[in-house]
């Protein structure tokens, strides 16, 4: 839920710096000292480096946005961008660095850069699924990303561990599936059984993957349904 937040306070400040509105408001909203403003572009990304260092992410990003909202057209917003995406992801904040990695590519991603970054977006969605059975939007959402990256770069460096992240996931998907029919067969629905089981038959070549199975603790499936 924090991230949530945070990313509508970095959204915020991304709109204020794009249609040029004073950067004074972003300074009150993101908890800087009221006189901090009017610095050079420099100083803002130097700062957000420290505090990256420091281990607060928090502070950095509010650095960003100053960056964003004072510079919006220096060098070093895209340095910055990448960044941070790498730092919110070394933190295990993923949805966190899946928002640097989109600002980036929809403004400074080209045909030189463009595949690294959405590599970068597509490990932060596999990362973010990291307990089974939880957030199955996330992980058919990161599937079709998968998907999506071997369509539009199927000779890119990044290519093969691509298609690792997108088999993983779809081990993942049937894992669930299973699961799903598991809990169905229990409370006798043959209807919801019958259409799983159809959906896993879609996709039989998968099942002749060999993967063993991860199992949850007793006391997390307790939360899993």
């Amino acid at each position: 839920m924090m991230q949530f937040f945070r990313i509508c306070f970095l959204s915020v400040g991304v709109l204020i710096g794009v249609i040029g509105l004073s950067a004074c408001s972003s300074k009150t909203n993101s908890g800087l000292a009221l006189d901090e403003i009017n610095k050079p572009a420099d100083y803002w990304y130097e700062n957000m480096l420290k505090e990256i260092r420091n281990g607060d992410l928090e502070k950095a990003d509010s650095y960003f946005v100053s960056l964003q909202s004072e510079h919006l057209n220096s060098p070093l917003l895209s340095e910055a961008m990448l960044i941070l995406g790498r730092a919110h992801m070394q933190s295990e904040e993923y949805l966190l660095a899946s928002f640097y990695f989109d600002e980036f590519i929809k403004r400074f991603g080209d045909e030189r850069n463009i595949d690294f970054v959405e590599f970068l977006k597509l490990q932060a969605n596999y990362f973010a699924f990291a307990k089974q059975h939880r957030d199955q939007q996330l992980l058919m959402d990161s599937v079709k990303l998968a998907e999506n990256f071997s369509d539009k770069y199927p000779y890119s460096r990044y290519r093969p561990f691509s298609d690792m992240i997108l088999l993983r996931l779809q081990l993942a998907n049937l894992s669930l599936e299973k699961e799903i029919i598991r809990i169905y067969k229990r409370k006798d629905k043959k209807q919801a059984v019958e259409y799983y089981q159809k959906k896993i038959d879609e996709n039989a070549w998968i099942k002749d993957v060999f993967y063993q199975e991860a199992k949850s603790p007793w006391y997390q499936k307790i939360f899993e349904w």
